[in-house]
Formats: structure tokens, C-alpha cells, sequence
């Protein structure tokens, strides 16, 4: 049987590994809010950043352009812009010490073919934390399932192009050709 001094150090013992464990939780960073401040991290440096142009061959029906922006030789945003006659996409992918964290999507449709005149916007949000799609949130503002097919069909075709992108703007090529 123990004493109420023996107790009582267990006891404290007891909250103070407690207290311990809630300030390294509240030490682990949420990956989404990361990625949102290094978003916005990028945005606001953008300007003093290296620009390079690159044409875009095969994305697209009337062809495209991407634009990468680099801090020395580390690629932090590239622009992706894919022309057509009903629309035209606009995807942002970001980079954070060398990781592909994020891509914004927006997709304009015009009122006819080749009007310029956008009648309606769609806006996706995808979140990658090494490698892999954390999250989704689609163009009705709603989180997608992690389950769903098209989730990891999405994840593919984002690292795939990310590579892609990423490769071209450090070519000497001019232009970045669609390869399947």
C-alpha cells in the first residue's frame, strides 16, 4: 500500500507527463494551415523571384504556357495556363524545400468558342504532403473523400505533371512537350 506522499508524487508525475504531452501536440503543426502559410509565403515573394517562360505543346487544344519562379535553383511556384475554345485552365503548383504542397485550379468557360467572355469559374484546392494527396477541397467548396476513385487518379496526375513541369522550366528547351 502506498503512502499519501508516494501518491501525491505519482499524482504530479501524472500531470506533469500530461502537460507534457498536450504542448507536443500543440507543438505538431496541421499539414493543411503549413501548406496555407507557405502559400501565402510565396505569393507575397513572388516578385523577387527568377521568372522563366516556357510554351506549352500538346496540354491543350490551342496550346498553353507556364511560367516557373525560382529562389536560386530551388523552383518555388509554376504557372500553368491551357488555352482552348470553350476555356481556358490556370493551375498554381507550389513547392516548399523541394516539395510539391499544393495546387490551385481554376477553370474559366466562356459564353462561345473563342470569346474571351468568361461566364463561369470553378476553383479546386489539392493539398500533397510527401508525395501523397492530403486533401481535396473541390470547386463546390466540399472536402472530397479520401475513397474515391478519382481521389488517387488525381493524386497520379499531379505528381506526374509536377515532374513534368518541374523537369521542363529547368530545360534549356523553350518548350515542354505532352508526353503520355
Amino acid at each position: 500500500m502506498l503512502d499519501k506522499a508516494s501518491l501525491r508524487k505519482i499524482l504530479v508525475l501524472l500531470v506533469l507527463l500530461s502537460v507534457s504531452a498536450l504542448q507536443l501536440v500543440a507543438q505538431t503543426p496541421d499539414p493543411i494551415e503549413s501548406i496555407r502559410q507557405h502559400y501565402a509565403s510565396i505569393n507575397k515573394n513572388v516578385a523577387l523571384y527568377r521568372r522563366v517562360k516556357k510554351y506549352l505543346s500538346g496540354f491543350s487544344a490551342e496550346g498553353g504556357d507556364l511560367v516557373a519562379y525560382f529562389h536560386g535553383p530551388t523552383i518555388m511556384k509554376i504557372v500553368a495556363t491551357f488555352l482552348g475554345e470553350t476555356g481556358k485552365s490556370v493551375e498554381e503548383y507550389y513547392y516548399w524545400d523541394g516539395q510539391f504542397i499544393f495546387i490551385f485550379r481554376r477553370e474559366s468557360r466562356y459564353d462561345k468558342p473563342l470569346s474571351g467572355k468568361v461566364v463561369s469559374t470553378t476553383e479546386n484546392r489539392f493539398y500533397f504532403k510527401d508525395d501523397k494527396l492530403i486533401r481535396w477541397i473541390d470547386e463546390n467548396g466540399k472536402q472530397i473523400a479520401l475513397d474515391k476513385d478519382e481521389y488517387k487518379e488525381k493524386q497520379n496526375e499531379y505528381l506526374k505533371s509536377s515532374k513534368q513541369f518541374s523537369d521542363g522550366a529547368r530545360s534549356a528547351k523553350p518548350t515542354i512537350e505532352d508526353t503520355p
